[in-house]
């Protein structure tokens, strides 16, 4: 009886382990099965977790390291996501308030030239630590989005204008009288699952002051939301003189946001949404003289597009051969957001 017990342990233990190999190779199989996810982790990470930005020198900075990583969660792509967060948290992060050094340039010395951060970076890895801790379910990882959370309210948040905003970054943007913003900055997803974990927390005001201040901000011909945005003192607002004043690479954005929370026939889109309705739109406008590119949206600002005007299932599935690192992004981000549980 003893060895015919034993033999039945030990086939039971290997059930169990071969249930386990099986788990784990499922766990891997989503992020396996997807072209474009598979293209994406070839062609714009490297092998110790850094997402390079092919079309601005090969740096890398915040906002690809945390969308890379929201990517890993989506395709459940653990050993990718893990790699992506131990090589951000070694060279960018910032021990003196627990944000992250915006851009890393690996010819560079020091490579961190700029140690300020990025607002948006830092809002995005909060996030995607918060998704991969519950989808994995790794206690780490929802702490450190919680930690990171609290650094972001502690430094980041203004109350000023009438608005509780969302300062680029801690360094350089409030002035006397005045702060500039970027609308895009606003990764409304994120602040929505925030506000959803921390009822009493100031993320729904964020978002809910967020949306208003884009529904005013809507300049030109075509009422389009700026790249960069001028909140005075007394409320008003304007184009910032720092900048073109462009609804261009860096607004494309708000629209996928925007979607990405259920918010996609927002008024502060209107403009956006009539204006991507010529075949083939330009990639910016000057919302002062009205000049735009000579050249469309990418691969990427056309993605976006089709989720604004809800052809979302026209988004393609691999970013192409041509695309850079911005470009195959904003594609990617547009699956996800098209197909958010996919």
């Amino acid at each position: 009886m003893a060895v015919e017990d034993d033999g039945g342990a030990t086939r039971r233990a290997g059930w169990l382990v071969a249930l386990l190999v099986g788990l784990a190779l499922m766990s891997t199989g989503a992020a396996a099965r997807d072209a474009g996810w598979r293209h994406y982790e070839q062609r714009y990470m490297t092998d110790e977790g850094r997402v390079v930005d092919t079309g601005n020198g090969g740096v890398s900075h915040t906002e690809g390291q945390g969308w890379g990583m929201l990517m890993a969660v989506h395709f459940d792509d653990r050993p990718r996501f893990e790699k992506l967060y131990q090589w951000t948290r070694e060279h960018l992060r910032r021990p003196v308030d627990g944000l992250y050094a915006w851009r890393y340039q690996p010819d560079a010395d020091p490579r961190i030239v700029d140690p300020n951060n990025a607002t948006d970076g830092d809002l995005l890895i909060a996030w995607a630590l918060q998704r991969a801790g519950k989808r994995w379910k790794v206690r780490r990882y929802l702490a450190d989005s919680l930690a990171l959370r609290e650094a972001i309210r502690r430094h980041l948040l203004l109350e000023y204008g009438g608005y509780l905003v969302l300062l680029p970054a801690r360094e350089g943007f409030v002035h006397d009288g005045y702060v500039n913003l970027n609308p895009s900055y606003w990764v409304m997803p994120a602040l929505n699952e925030f506000a959803r974990l921390e009822p009493n927390g100031p993320w729904r005001r964020l978002m809910y002051d967020g949306a208003r201040l884009m529904h005013e901000a809507r300049f030109g011909e075509h009422r389009l939301v700026p790249d960069w945005l001028r909140l005075n003192k007394d409320g008003s607002l304007a184009l910032p003189e720092a900048w073109p004043p462009r609804f261009g690479f860096e607004a494309v954005r708000v629209p996928l946001y925007f979607y990405w929370m259920g918010l996609g026939d927002a008024g502060a889109l209107d403009g956006i949404r009539r204006y991507w309705l010529r075949p083939r739109p330009p990639a910016w406008v000057d919302l002062v003289s009205g000049e735009s590119a000579d050249f469309s949206l990418s691969r990427g600002g056309l993605a976006v597009r089709a989720l604004l005007l809800g052809n979302g299932d026209r988004i393609p599935l691999s970013p192409g051969q041509d695309d850079d690192y911005y470009s195959a992004s904003l594609l990617m981000l547009s699956r996800m957001a098209w197909r958010p549980h996919s």
